[in-house]
């Protein structure tokens, strides 16, 4: 049988090639003996033609890859006389070889090969580059199949943290549910402690547990941060950016502004971080806004005087940011 994958996805078409090598036995070593990649940029079909035709060895298959290979071929008269070669090779292909086309751009539906594909049962397979608005479901779908669950924030939290790169978010993944098991859903407050994918992440991390007034979760972010040699001053330069930032995205939703014009705005990818801030931006008012800049001045002068000894001024800064009314 022969394959076609397509499209930008290739994190999730290597999972598929991993199913297909799964099918070739459990030994390894037999694994790679019936198991042959081409590099389609250069290949031939003729080149194609003899590992397809290749016997399996002490195996009930073989598998070849061949690695933007189709995507080659235009519309040009020969080319269009090489796909239809190819097509007449496919349909005398050996039962005993599981031969896959893998480009990693999308073909055209009218490539003669993709037409020919479409024809035949389960063939075609599109691994799309991942809609932003389909991240939380994926998510979601990711940890069942880990047998864990997960809360709605810390899906959206994850997806705000790391974004599209489904490689990044299914190693993030795999940790919380190692963390928590199965006794219980993964919640925010997890994503928060073991998921600080980004600086700015961390310090937003710290924000959020600023704006629900959790001073525990607050100083392990802040503590967390410090054991990792982060230098006081950066991060109270941090916590500020992220206040700011917060009045500021209040600020352009007051003057009209969608979250995905807000993102634009910024230059985030997605609207998920935009929808993040604003919903972290609703634990603050505008007063309560003005206060807390009144308190990082104040803390900044503090420590640059040597009033207080840094480590303790953030300890103090935090507590009374989550104090404040």
């Amino acid at each position: 049988m022969f394959y076609i994958f397509h499209g930008e996805d290739d994190f999730s078409a290597k999972e598929k090639l991993a199913q297909l090598r799964k099918s070739l036995g459990d030994d390894p070593a037999m694994v790679d003996l019936n198991a042959t990649e081409i590099d389609g940029k250069n290949a031939s079909i003729g080149e194609i033609v003899n590992a397809a035709n290749a016997l399996p060895f002490l195996s009930p298959k073989r598998l070849v890859v061949v690695t933007n290979f189709l995507g080659r071929f235009g519309r040009s008269k020969n080319d269009a006389e090489q796909m239809e070669k190819l097509i007449s090779v496919l349909k005398t292909l050996p039962e005993t070889t599981e031969l896959v086309f893998w480009d990693t751009a999308t073909l055209k539906k009218n490539h003669p090969v993709m037409k020919f594909g479409m024809l035949q049962k389960n063939c075609v397979h599109y691994f799309g580059a991942p809609q932003k608005q389909n991240l939380p479901r994926w998510i979601d779908g990711r940890v069942k199949q880990k047998g864990a669950r997960i809360e709605y924030q810390a899906v959206q939290a994850l997806a705000t943290v790391v974004g599209d790169d489904l490689r990044a978010l299914d190693n993030e993944i795999e940790k919380l549910v190692l963390y928590v098991g199965s006794e219980r859903p993964i919640s925010l407050a997890d994503v928060e402690l073991l998921c600080p994918y980004t600086a700015d992440a961390e310090t937003f991390a710290m924000a959020n547990a600023i704006g629900r007034r959790d001073v525990r979760a607050a100083l392990d972010q802040l503590h967390k941060r410090l054991e990792e040699g982060q230098n006081p001053l950066a991060i109270l330069a941090g916590i500020a950016s992220q206040f700011r930032g917060l009045l500021e995205v209040k600020d352009m939703a007051a003057a009209g502004l969608t979250p995905m014009q807000i993102a634009r705005e910024k230059g985030w990818r997605s609207d998920f971080a935009a929808k993040k801030r604003l919903e972290e931006a609703r634990n603050f008012s505008g007063e309560r806004l003005v206060q807390i800049f009144s308190i990082l001045r104040d803390t900044d002068f503090a420590i640059k005087t040597g009033e207080i000894e840094p480590v303790l001024a953030l300890d103090v800064l935090v507590s009374r940011l989550c104090g404040v009314r």
